[in-house]
């Protein structure tokens, strides 16, 4: 995989950490969890995954998101590929704003993006919500809250490169080869395309 970042959007469980890990592992591609952002100032403010977390947090929290994809676009290599994560909601401008500044850092590098939407079962959010793992990086680990964050309708993506998967029957090394093989096709086609044109 090469000059590719590929965008995991889910609500809370359907598994964007563990999946955005195993695609690192298999590409090497370099991973911006929202929570590589979200901690820096969630450690700051010990949040504990239940209270509500104060407003201005997610104001800073978008200036160093902001910053980690300026030097994706500016300085990291050129066949460099990423994976981002984040739940990102309909109603939400910041979200909407968030995916369009990903988009955005594909199209300064010159490279392929691929939104890709993430979905599990309740009994697999169930499952996976309240876990020690979650805990120790700082992620929502009330089982209620997420419920009712569920029902948050996730952004609206019309991209042409859109993969959707259900992750709640299928192990992580399952869905991160799909997903790998899903980039590999809309790279294949985006360079067709550009052949074709030149």
């Amino acid at each position: 995989m090469r000059n590719t970042i590929i965008y995991l959007i889910g609500h809370y469980g359907v598994g964007k950490y563990t999946i955005a890990q195993e695609i690192a592992a298999q590409t090497g591609a370099r991973v911006f969890d929202n929570h590589l952002a979200n901690n820096v100032i969630f450690s700051l403010i010990r949040e504990d995954g239940r209270t509500k977390i104060p407003e201005r947090a997610w104001d800073l929290i978008t200036i160093i998101r902001r910053q980690a994809l300026t030097a994706m676009a500016e300085i990291a290599p050129e066949r460099a590929s990423f994976v981002l994560t984040n739940a990102l909601m309909e109603e939400d401008p910041m979200d909407r704003e968030a995916f369009d500044e990903g988009v955005a850092t594909s199209e300064k590098r010159g490279g392929v993006f691929v939104p890709v939407i993430l979905r599990a079962s309740d009994a697999a959010h169930a499952v996976r919500v309240p876990s020690a793992e979650r805990e120790t990086r700082l992620k929502m680990t009330d089982v209620d809250g997420a419920l009712a964050a569920r029902a948050r309708e996730i952004l609206r993506v019309t991209h042409p490169n859109r993969f959707d998967l259900d992750t709640s029957e299928i192990e992580p090394q399952e869905a991160a080869r799909q997903i790998i093989a899903h980039a590999g096709l809309v790279a294949a086609q985006q360079s067709a395309l550009r052949e074709a044109t030149s």
